[in-house]
Parts: structure tokens; sequence; C-alpha cells
């Protein structure tokens, strides 16, 4: 929402990976593509994905912009020892493996490279949606491969029933009316 005030997350979706009170929050942002080169990425981590058809690589966050993650669609209950299960048949793994199994077409759908994320301390992401900072949306697998990078706000926006043309800032420190 406009009343964050933070540019890291103007017209972002955010993929909540993991959430907790006690340690806080962990996303990724899925519709900012970065201008580095996904074979660049694979060049260095020795991977050759000259036979596949790549994604862009997406900012994931402003937290280590250089660490990556793959978010992929995985039939696997429970997916490899360093996945993480997400909702709707989503994992998230730092594993330099999977990301080789899924350039290969090893892998069994869907996959994007996220370098960086959104972290949130505890009790941080619950106050700032009190503080109407953020819609809250159901995952939709769709909009996370489907729809084009430039279309996902307003997907995500559209899919809970909200026209983005009624969005304003009405935060505290929103000029009046």
């Amino acid at each position: 929402m406009p009343s964050l005030g933070d540019p890291n997350f103007q017209r972002t979706v955010v993929l909540l990976a993991a959430h907790s009170f006690n340690d806080g929050a962990f996303g990724l942002v899925v519709n900012r593509p970065l201008e580095v080169e996904f074979t660049e990425i694979l060049d260095e981590l020795g991977l050759d994905g000259s036979a596949a058809e790549l994604p862009m690589v997406l900012g994931g966050g402003p937290v280590e912009p250089g660490h990556g993650f793959v978010l992929f669609e995985s039939d696997d209950d429970p997916p490899g020892d360093s996945d993480l299960c997400l909702p709707e048949g989503l994992s998230l793994s730092g594993s330099i493996e999977t990301l080789g199994d899924l350039i290969s077409g090893e892998g069994q759908g869907n996959y994007a490279l996220v370098l960086g994320y959104a972290g949130w301390f505890p009790g941080q992401l619950e106050t700032e949606i009190e503080e109407n900072s953020w819609l809250v949306a159901p995952v939709q697998t769709s909009i996370l491969f489907e729809v084009p990078y430039e279309e996902r706000w307003k997907a995500a926006l559209d899919s809970i029933g909200v026209d983005p043309g009624t969005i304003a800032d009405v935060g505290a420190d929103a000029p009046p009316a």
C-alpha cells in the first residue's frame, strides 16, 4: 500500500514463505525482474543452461541481494531436505542441485530464480498489516508463473477484488485531501 512509504516495496507482490511470531517473517518479491542474465549466474555456479528456456531473474527484496533462492512447483511430498514446503504445491530451495535439476528438465514444473529477500523482525509484519501497509491475498500459482511480471501487482489486487484506482495513501503522513 502507498502508506508503507518504502520504495523497495512500491507496487510489489510478495510471496510470504515463512512466518513465526517468535522469529518474524521471510518473503520474496515476485514481480521485479533484474537486469542480470540467468546464464551469467549459471556460469558462475558451473551449471549449463544452454538447452533450457530460462525465466528472468527476480529481485526478491532488499535483504542479502546476492543470496539466491529457487521457487518452484513440486509434487514431492516432502521435497528435498533443503527445500521448504509452501502452499499450493510450491517449494523453495537454496540448493544449487535443485536449480541444476530444474534447468536440466528433471524438475516437475515452473520455477523462478530469486536474488535477495524481504524480512521482518517478530511483530513487524503484523504491525504493518494492522496499519494497512499491506493487502493480503491467497497464493495463486498462476500469478507467480503465468502472468507477465509487469501485470502481477494488478492480478494480485484483482484476485481479492481490489481496483488499483481505489488505492490511496491515507497514512498519518498523507497530505490532506
